[in-house]
């Protein structure tokens, strides 16, 4: 009989203690809820989340805080992501009126038979469709700021790649260009005449060299065929570079509208999930 009423009473015991345990996770979870909502309130958005992380570590039972703190985070990630859209607004309108001046420097220009966008080139590097001279010039897509290098060549003849080489020995290479695309070749007199279009992948950092060495002297070596080489005229280095600083900002100012396009769409799932982003729980 002893020995019942002992396992009885440290049953019992037990039984009060898990209780007791239960009630305290239950008021500690609610403090952790609570210090979240305030660090929301205060706009520490990035503290009331880890906040919240700890909750659902240290009391993963406490299923109704838990419930909860999952409007507190829809609620914050709406924050957070009009704060976004308030910054890339702010931006773009600083964006917008420099790259605006700068295209004054440029010339636009699209055909209309084969170009679905335009392109922007520096005007002392216009030339038109005419092969003026063996040199590269270059050009940014209107639609997402993307740069192109293109490779004027008159000689006897054929290249698909480039390699752009500054005094201290650096250099960078293009990838082979192969395929016909927008390149332009034909012969006259023993002498080829070619425009190698490198954009893209294909450029492989060829513009940004030059823009980067545009105050030293850069040397393009030609290589498909036979092997040639020459001395990047300045005012060609010029116009790289130009070029080149207009994309960045084209680029970047692209890179504002998407991350904008991305904020808007989350706070539209946030909405439309079936929750309502509020902290009065």
């Amino acid at each position: 009989m002893k020995l019942i009423s002992l396992v009885k009473g440290i049953t019992i015991g037990m039984m009060f203690f898990a209780a007791w345990a239960c009630s305290s996770d239950k008021k500690d979870a609610q403090k952790l809820l609570e210090d979240a909502r305030v660090l929301y309130r205060q706009g520490e958005y990035v503290q009331a989340k880890k906040t919240v992380d700890s909750l659902k570590s240290l009391y993963p039972k406490s299923f109704d805080q838990i419930n909860q703190s999952f409007v507190l985070v829809d609620s914050i990630r709406q924050k957070q992501n009009e704060e976004t859209i308030n910054q890339c607004d702010s931006l773009i309108k600083v964006y917008r009126p420099v790259i605006d001046s700068v295209k004054k420097y440029f010339i636009y220009q699209r055909n209309k038979e084969y170009q679905e966008t335009g392109f922007y080139i520096y005007k002392t590097a216009y030339t038109g469709e005419q092969l003026t001279g063996t040199t590269l010039r270059a050009g940014v897509d209107e639609k997402d700021g993307g740069i192109y290098v293109e490779s004027l060549f008159i000689g006897n003849h054929l290249h698909d790649r480039i390699k752009v080489s500054a005094k201290d020995g650096s250099y960078v290479e293009s990838l082979p260009v192969t395929g016909e695309g927008l390149n332009f070749r034909f012969s006259n007199m023993g002498k080829q005449y070619e425009i190698i279009k490198f954009a893209g992948k294909d450029d492989n950092g060829v513009a940004g060299f030059i823009a980067a060495h545009a105050d030293q002297p850069i040397t393009v070596f030609l290589s498909g065929g036979n092997n040639d080489s020459y001395t990047l005229p300045n005012n060609a280095k010029t116009a790289i570079l130009k070029t080149y600083e207009l994309s960045t900002l084209m680029r970047q100012l692209d890179s504002l509208k998407t991350e904008k396009e991305k904020a808007e769409y989350k706070i539209y799932y946030i909405k439309t999930k079936g929750q309502n982003p509020t902290t009065s729980k």
